[in-house]
């Protein structure tokens, strides 16, 4: 679980970008925030990520304030996130194996259990017949696929997603949510999703944010943005 307590984000040129904002991003379901290009979505995900400083109010993970002050507390909260890129943002050197398993590297995992780990999930996204295979191989379902794989292979408790859907047609877009949707719900995770596109949100449960004019406020579906 995320919470947001009264925080207020600058831009990296001292804008103003959201003021006083509180919010609970809750486990279990996907968090959908809605805004024009411009309105602040990244700069929230940008805040989590510690790539932004809160100017004053508190971000809390699972109850504890959410720090960046050390190179300890930044290794270790970048370790519970994952992310999801509009533009995939995988290495086009490596195969589909490579890209979701490089990020296991660093830890102090064997081989074996590297192969499985990642096996493992390619074969709950639908992408293991495609594991040998390079990015300019594959569709841009697939390589989103990829990408979710990547994100998740480190077991975080919370994934961001930045316009996941932008660079994929309407079809696609659904099925990418449907996957990102049903991943916090069968991992009890906390995911957040930032985009423009309202109708994208699932007729699963979910929670719907409205990101306008510096502020972020909860609406239920149906409710006209």
């Amino acid at each position: 679980m995320i919470q947001f307590h009264n925080v207020t984000i600058h831009s990296l040129a001292r804008k103003e970008v959201l003021t006083n904002v509180s919010a609970t991003f809750s486990d279990g379901k996907a968090n959908y925030i809605i805004g024009k290009s411009g309105e602040g979505k990244s700069t929230l995900l940008k805040a989590i990520l510690g790539e932004l400083p809160v100017v004053s109010g508190n971000i809390e993970l699972d109850g504890k304030p959410l720090r960046y002050d050390t190179i300890h507390s930044i290794l270790t909260n970048r370790r519970k996130i994952g992310f999801i890129f509009q533009d995939f943002q995988l290495v086009e050197s490596l195969t589909v194996f490579e890209n979701i398993a490089y990020v296991l590297h660093i830890e102090n995992i064997s081989l074996n259990q590297i192969r499985y780990n990642v096996e493992k999930i390619a074969c709950e996204l639908g992408i293991y017949e495609k594991l040998n295979y390079y990015c300019h191989q594959l569709s841009g379902g697939e390589q989103q696929r990829v990408a979710i794989a990547r994100a998740l292979i480190k077991k975080p408790s919370i994934i961001l997603a930045d316009e996941p859907t932008g660079n994929l047609d309407p079809n696609k877009s659904q099925e990418i949510v449907n996957i990102i949707n049903e991943i916090a719900i069968t991992r009890k995770i906390t995911i957040i999703i930032v985009t423009h596109d309202y109708d994208l949100t699932p007729n699963k449960a979910c929670n719907i944010y409205q990101i306008e004019d510096q502020s972020l406020k909860k609406v239920a579906r149906g409710e006209k943005l």
